[in-house]
């Protein structure tokens, strides 16, 4: 049976630790003020390829905190997570002097980090609160004096959170060896009662696997299409140098570029940015003079901006906000809002602020993109057959957003008269594969009136494995509607449909939810057809001993194989 680690979190009433709490488990920030977590959340992750299963506990300010003065409660205890605001010297010295030597004292084989909260607030202090914040010097300096390791947080910002429980579950995991090794220790510890079983005990076995959809690579994607330009089709030509891009992602991107090659016109009551602008009509390239008034550098950022949705570091802190400035200017020249704002939070150091609004940038781009692009004839360059219906698409948006797709328009396909490369696609219907163009287009899919495992079997084979995330995830909501008598027949059909594909997520839930009715699934018709690592896997894994509405009892619940000690 996996272990299940056991973390608690303490600290004292203004230390931020529910915060510290709510923004790993929920993924949101309390923006009020709340009272302490009752109930302990269970957390699934993986860490460098190993899967963990941990307990997160909440703990009253710890003046008053049992875990400190009575012995229950350290006995299951993995690792210690000491918080403390950065703001609250008192409370550091508290923590220091009193607290961390009597947690070391009291638990010496329980690992303890030092966890330092609310860091944000040396960049921004209020104005009731005194400048004179706890360092990273002295944070790390007091948990190297007493064996610990120190991590900083901010939870309103989500910097260090994830990594901090992190490092607390890998630094548990490590020390349980040097518990579980003095056996003659065992007999020191108190017995655990059937009532303190079922409140500080958790049944990994009854949480279903995660499904983890991937992050969004859009912008990364179009950051790498901008450095090596393949397929360019405009070139930007200022004080000399000349500069790839591509009409789709400018016109997207930018309502001035949209107007720009649309009429070949430049309407603005402000200053243009364009020089001059001509379009090869034969060749369908097109020419963009850039006015000479604006420097090299910030028009750099500015294309870095349109394809991405960001700008990467302005620079160090002497020129930083010289060029924040110069970028707002241009940002107004060529219409563009959103990077005006970003500037404006940089000079107003709230640059913490940006990554949200890039990705609300790259989620409009995406949009502009599908619908001003894809299947539209007069911008196309390749066309799909499906079904004997055409499907128009660009190169430049299939080789940056898919890699099969790279290697496809690399060599394997050649242009036709029409100077369109035509491509069959078998096997699949137009509804699905033009759902599957959208999401290399947008980044996003509507699985509403969709065949769902057909686009599984689409991105399967081109490779998109965050589409497929998505599929997985798509299917097993699906499934919360079906009935319990009905749920393991139709799980197992899903498993059979999946089990050739690269869904690992989905089919480690198919293989969790029939594992509650072995029998009946070793009896279906279709057994055999399950492949002989999934078979082995149902009937190793059994019936679930107990279920959520059984509580374990002494005599026939074990996490682990020997004693713990503390």
């Amino acid at each position: 049976m996996e272990n299940c680690l056991k973390v608690v979190v303490l600290g004292g009433d203004t230390a931020g630790k529910t915060s510290l709490i709510l923004v790993k488990t929920k993924h949101k920030f309390p923006y009020r003020r709340v009272h302490r977590l009752a109930d302990p959340t269970i957390v699934r992750t993986r860490i460098d390829g190993k899967t963990y299963t941990f307990s997160v506990w909440d703990t009253k300010k710890i003046e008053l905190c049992e875990q400190l003065h009575s012995p229950g409660p350290g006995h299951t205890t993995d690792v210690f997570m000491l918080c403390f605001a950065v703001d609250d010297r008192p409370a550091f010295q508290a923590l220091t002097h009193k607290w961390l030597p009597q947690l070391k004292t009291r638990f010496p084989f329980v690992p303890v980090v030092l966890v330092a909260c609310k860091v944000d607030l040396r960049s921004y202090p209020s104005a009731s609160s005194t400048t004179n914040h706890v360092t990273y010097e002295e944070g790390n300096a007091v948990a190297e004096q007493h064996g610990s390791i120190y991590c900083e947080t901010s939870a309103l910002h989500a910097e260090g959170v994830t990594e901090c429980f992190n490092l607390s579950v890998r630094y548990a995991d490590l020390n349980l060896d040097k518990r579980d090794s003095p056996g003659a220790l065992c007999s020191c510890i108190p017995s655990r009662s059937r009532s303190y079983l079922h409140v500080h005990m958790v049944r990994p076995p009854d949480i279903p696997p995660e499904f983890e959809i991937l992050s969004s690579t859009f912008a990364n994607d179009w950051l790498e299409t901008l450095k090596d330009n393949k397929h360019c089709d405009v070139t930007c030509l200022l004080q000399g140098q000349e500069f790839d891009a591509n009409q789709v992602i400018l016109c997207s991107a930018s309502g001035f570029f949209c107007r720009l090659f649309q009429t070949g016109k430049v309407f603005t009551s402000i200053p243009t940015p364009v020089a001059s602008f001509t379009r090869d009509v034969v060749s369908r390239h097109s020419t963009i003079q850039i006015d000479s008034s604006i420097s090299l550098e910030v028009f750099k950022l500015v294309l870095e901006f349109l394809y991405t949705g960001s700008v990467s570091e302005l620079g160090n802190n002497d020129d930083k906000r010289d060029i924040a400035m110069d970028l707002i200017n241009v940002a107004r020249m060529f219409e563009l809002i959103e990077l005006k704002t970003i500037c404006e939070n940089v000079l107003n150091e709230r640059e913490y602020l940006n990554p949200s609004l890039g990705s609300a940038v790259c989620d409009r781009t995406g949009e502009r993109l599908k619908d001003l692009f894809l299947n539209c004839v007069d911008t196309s360059d390749v066309v799909f057959i499906v079904k004997g219906k055409r499907l128009y698409a660009n190169k430049v948006v299939l080789s940056t957003r898919c890699d099969v797709m790279t290697r496809m328009f690399s060599g394997n396909f050649k242009e036709s008269k029409s100077e369109l490369t035509e491509i069959e696609i078998p096997n699949f219907t137009t509804e699905s594969f033009l759902l599957f163009l959208e999401y290399l287009y947008s980044d996003h899919v509507n699985f509403e009136n969709a065949d769902v495992f057909e686009i599984l079997k689409i991105a399967d084979m081109y490779c998109q494995t965050r589409l497929l995330t998505m599929c997985e995830y798509c299917v097993s909501r699906k499934a919360q509607s079906w009935t319990l008598r009905k749920r393991a027949d139709l799980v197992f059909q899903v498993l059979l449909c999946v089990q050739p594909f690269n869904t690992v997520n989905l089919i480690n839930w198919c293989l969790f939810e029939l594992s509650k009715h072995t029998d009946k699934v070793r009896a279906h018709k279709d057994y055999g057809k399950l492949s002989e690592e999934n078979r082995r896997a149902v009937e190793a894994r059994g019936p679930l001993q107990g279920g959520r509405d059984k509580r374990p009892t002494h005599e026939n619940h074990s996490y682990r194989k020997n004693c713990v000690i503390l």
